[in-house]
């Protein structure tokens, strides 16, 4: 509450650095772009840190502007590999989330699925199965009602793409984590929904 009533000049900086850093190194998440960029403008004051809206704003400009020839290709290059993926993973439902959904994304944005499984070792077994070598690690992710939750991703390389498998229980279907910028729980996008948008590119 109390970073909106920070001065804009300073906040709007951080933003934009912190927007730089994300376009550069996209397994950063905002949280760790922020604090990056707000180390190296040498900001020590809480107030003065921008919040996910206004990177997102930010990267948004950026892209537009320094990219602006190579984002769209960039972006459905990585939407036809998340196709590739949900194909591949459909007995799990597969839904897209993050950057290449909301197409605030470049070649260096990892691809995010979700997958829905009641054990993490049924993925893991599908992968081992697929000769996929891959890297596990666990994540904390926001839910609603103030929860937290340790959820496990899988990471592997399609071609020149990160894919990010994000194992969600069933019981998680119809109460996604929290969207990081919107903070309220993400809806993801279905192949369908998917081979839909890759149509209006």
């Amino acid at each position: 509450m109390a970073r909106r009533s920070a001065p804009r000049g300073l906040r709007h900086q951080i933003a934009i650095a912190a927007a730089q850093l994300i376009a550069e190194q996209s397994d950063l998440s905002f949280a760790q772009a922020r604090n990056k960029a707000a180390k190296r403008l040498r900001c020590t004051d809480q107030r003065q840190l921008p919040e996910n809206h206004e990177i997102e704003q930010a990267l948004k400009s950026h892209l537009e502007l320094f990219q602006a020839s190579s984002q769209a290709t960039e972006l459905h290059h990585l939407r036809e590999s998340a196709v590739g993926a949900m194909r591949l993973f459909s007995q799990y439902q597969p839904r897209l989330i993050g950057p290449v959904l909301t197409g605030i994304a470049n070649r260096h944005t990892p691809i995010t699925l979700v997958l829905f499984s009641d054990t993490v070792e049924t993925v893991a077994i599908s992968l081992m199965d697929w000769k996929i070598p891959c890297q596990q690690r666990d994540v904390l992710l926001d839910y609603s009602h103030k929860k937290r939750i340790a959820r496990t991703v899988f990471s592997f390389q399609a071609g020149t793409h990160q894919v990010d498998l994000l194992v969600l229980p069933n019981t998680d279907r119809h109460n996604l984590p929290l969207d990081p910028i919107e903070e309220r729980p993400q809806k993801g996008a279905s192949l369908n929904q998917l081979l839909a948008l890759l149509e209006q590119d």
